[in-house]
């Protein structure tokens, strides 16, 4: 285990060593055993690598402490800790369930007796303090997290990682297609769904003999034909809202909305050709109805959490129930049903997001509904804040459902910062209460007025900023301070987000200072250090992945913004100061559409929308009859108008084709985007510019020409001369 036993060499240097008199004997249960001898000297090899005291090749005689190590299956559990007159027996079913309680215990003789032994870098101690048999409730526990993203660091953990364990996952059928990368390779129609009578290349057809052919070949050639050899495979539509209606399709069940049928008889048509391999349906999206029939012993299904509100003491809700009641349907018809849940706000990676407390809840609930596996859905690859600590106590709660979650969080912030950690976990439990207090569902896609909503305090949350910015570093352990400055520079954007959530004002990015408006220091120096890049060597000891990239460190939501191109972007817009010639600078605006009317100074405000989160800077407005009227009396003299749109067409949003400028019911102008580029990217910010030559003397609107998507998204209106 090459990352840990590096890791542990830098701790031991980093604190002051306190020798230990504690001398340790690890040996196998049965010397003649594989498993046991190999395990016994796992154990040996990591605990040496945490301490400078020389663990014993054989035992020595009284004050001696001894580890008997076995692998088996002769007691009721899943892993046994025995306390013996001259130490422990530690056994388990399996070497993968005893590398976890192998560390599990190397954290609790370093936290109870022995300070010589580099712990700082391990999950919080549930290691039992007498005698205890333990269960694991599920058969399979997965985080997608960058902790979780090596087999050193899975097994660490006890547990699986689906890019390891599974044969195909998710929404991954296109890769019997061929190599996505080099462009799919077998593009043959028959392959793709018919929906008005035109294929559809982004959605499967699973009447499809040939797309079974390739999925039946795929598997030979990836993992075999033996029944020695089993892996779980997921096989589903894409995730989108196409259904195939081809009269093979239709003819087997299908409906404009569920392709239930099909799938079900594609997959069951590859677990009979497979019984040793275990394939799982995704309850989710078009797959959300249930079979017409019990499906074979190995076919299950990966049920969707989405529906399940994510807020604390809410279990008996309708939405809640209907969940549940659909969880317990599942169950008539297969023997296996896994979950794949959610822990992030996928809109925003960086903002702390107090999960801990929801999870739990929704794990106990799991285990009381015969829930077989779980998967929880993070921020994948990229890295968000805190989420080692994420990672190592949600490990903890699919063993032990029912722990102590804020000890959880002490535990942890008292060994892995030794100098913050009382603040780090005072400022983190403190979330976790506002959440459960709040009693609001958590946005699984949300901007900063949703977090401030649910489970921020801003006021709280400014005093914790200032605390962490003027923090002295210079008595931190060198991984203290590396999880101190990471996580300094991902709170930084939730700072600067907050403030311009305000706007203009104290609280804002800006004030006006002798009637013109400058950004505030505060603000500034966020956007400071949002360039405090973490050093790539110091990833590891963030994520535990020796292979992480930088850019997989600092991608700022799913929809793939960076932390670069954010503070980027924000610099630019500071530098322009635009806001400068805006003659419409904080002045109320009206948006009409038909009767309606709505009044807002967001347009007007001078913060503009970042590419690639809709939720940041942008108004979404119906764009249909959509008409801007402009203050006469602020836009005397004016002549040009510039507005920024962005582009998100699978979220509904996309620019106008056209605006045209009304000057006192007249056309005087028209907004255009540039078009020297056709290509416009999902997620792109686009601006419009525009210039009339007429003054106004009773009205100045902007009506639009709507595009094809019911939305439009503005970041601000300018008016100049």
């Amino acid at each position: 285990m090459t990352l840990l036993i590096a890791g542990a060499s830098h701790a031991c240097t980093s604190t002051v060593e306190l020798k230990s008199e504690i001398q340790y004997y690890i040996y196998p249960s049965v010397g003649t055993n594989y498993d046991d001898v190999k395990m016994a000297e796992y154990l040996k090899t990591h605990l040496q690598a945490r301490t400078p005291n020389q663990i014993l090749s054989k035992n020595y005689g009284p004050g001696v402490r001894s580890v008997e190590v076995a692998i088996s299956d002769e007691f009721a559990g899943d892993y046994q800790v025995l306390y013996t007159s001259s130490g422990y027996k530690l056994s388990a079913r399996t070497p993968r369930i005893m590398i976890w309680l192998c560390y599990q215990f190397i954290k609790h003789v370093g936290h109870m007796y022995d300070s010589s032994i580099a712990i700082d870098d391990l999950p919080p101690c549930i290691f039992p303090e007498k005698s205890y048999t333990g269960d694991l409730y599920f058969e399979y526990r997965d985080i997608d997290m960058p902790t979780n993203k090596t087999q050193d660091m899975t097994e660490l953990l006890c547990l699986f990682n689906m890019e390891n364990d599974w044969g195909l996952w998710g929404h991954q059928l296109g890769r019997v297609l061929g190599n996505p990368d080099d462009g799919y390779i077998q593009m043959d129609p028959e392959n793709f769904a018919k929906i008005g009578g035109m294929t559809r290349k982004d959605q499967f057809c699973f009447s499809s003999d040939r797309l079974y052919d390739l999925a039946e070949q795929f598997i030979v050639d990836q993992y075999g034909d033996s029944p020695d050899y089993s892996v779980n495979i997921t096989i589903g539509p894409n995730d989108n809202s196409l259904v195939c209606q081809c009269p093979r399709c239709v003819a087997a069940g299908n409906t404009p909305t569920s392709a239930t049928p099909t799938v079900v008889a594609f997959v069951e048509r590859l677990a009979n050709r497979f019984p040793h391999h275990q394939f799982f349906i995704p309850g989710y999206s078009t797959t959300y109805d249930l079979p017409s029939h019990v499906l074979p012993d190995n076919v299950g299904v990966f049920l969707s959490a989405m529906d399940y509100p994510r807020v604390l003491g809410k279990s008996d809700s309708p939405e809640a129930k209907a969940f549940f009641d659909r969880l317990e349907q599942w169950k008539k018809y297969c023997k296996k049903v896994y979950i794949w849940d959610y822990i992030c706000n996928f809109d925003d990676y960086l903002t702390p997001y107090p999960i801990l407390l929801v999870m739990q809840e929704r794990i106990q609930k799991y285990v009381e509904h015969g829930v077989k596996g779980l998967f929880l859905n993070g921020s994948g690859y990229f890295y968000s804040t805190l989420q080692e600590t994420y990672t190592f106590i949600l490990s903890e709660l699919m063993i032990h459902p029912h722990l102590n979650v804020p000890k959880l969080v002490n535990d942890y912030f008292r060994d892995a910062m030794p100098h913050m950690g009382n603040f780090f976990a005072a400022v983190f439990n403190s979330l976790e209460r506002r959440a459960a207090d709040q009693g609001k569902p958590l946005p699984m896609y949300g901007g900063m007025d949703d977090a401030l909503n649910t489970f921020l305090v801003e006021d709280n949350f400014r005093r914790y900023y200032d605390v962490l910015v003027n923090a002295e570093t210079g008595e931190m352990t060198h991984r203290e301070k590396v999880i101190y400055e990471k996580t300094k520079q991902t709170v930084s954007l939730s700072f600067m987000e907050i403030c311009r959530y305000h706007g203009i004002g104290k609280l804002g990015f800006a004030d006006f200072v002798d009637g013109k408006l400058e950004p505030n220091p505060e603000f500034l120096s966020a956007l400071a250090s949002l360039k405090e890049i973490t050093e790539e060597e110091d990833l590891v000891i963030l994520t535990g992945n020796e292979s992480a990239a930088m850019d997989h460190m600092d991608r700022v939501n799913e929809s793939g913004l960076y932390i670069a191109d954010y503070e980027n972007e924000c610099a630019l817009w500071i530098k322009e100061r635009l806001w400068d010639d805006n003659l419409i600078l904080n002045t109320p605006i009206t948006l009409r559409r038909g009767d309606i009317r709505e009044t807002t100074k967001m347009l007007t405000d001078a913060v503009v929308g970042i590419s690639r989160n809709y939720h940041w800077g942008w108004q979404i407005i119906p764009q249909k009859n959509l008409v801007i009227e402009i203050p006469v009396d602020k836009a005397r003299g004016a002549h040009n108008i510039q507005i920024s749109f962005l582009n998100f067409v699978r979220h509904g949003m996309a620019p106008p084709n056209k605006i045209d400028i009304m000057v006192d019911g007249k056309l005087a102008g028209t907004l255009k985007r540039d078009i020297s580029d056709e290509y416009l990217e999902d997620g792109e910010k686009v601006t419009f510019k525009g210039r009339f030559g007429m003054v106004p003397n009773n009205s100045l609107e902007l009506v639009f020409d709507a595009s094809n998507t019911p939305n439009v998204a503005i970041d601000e209106v300018f008016v100049t001369k």
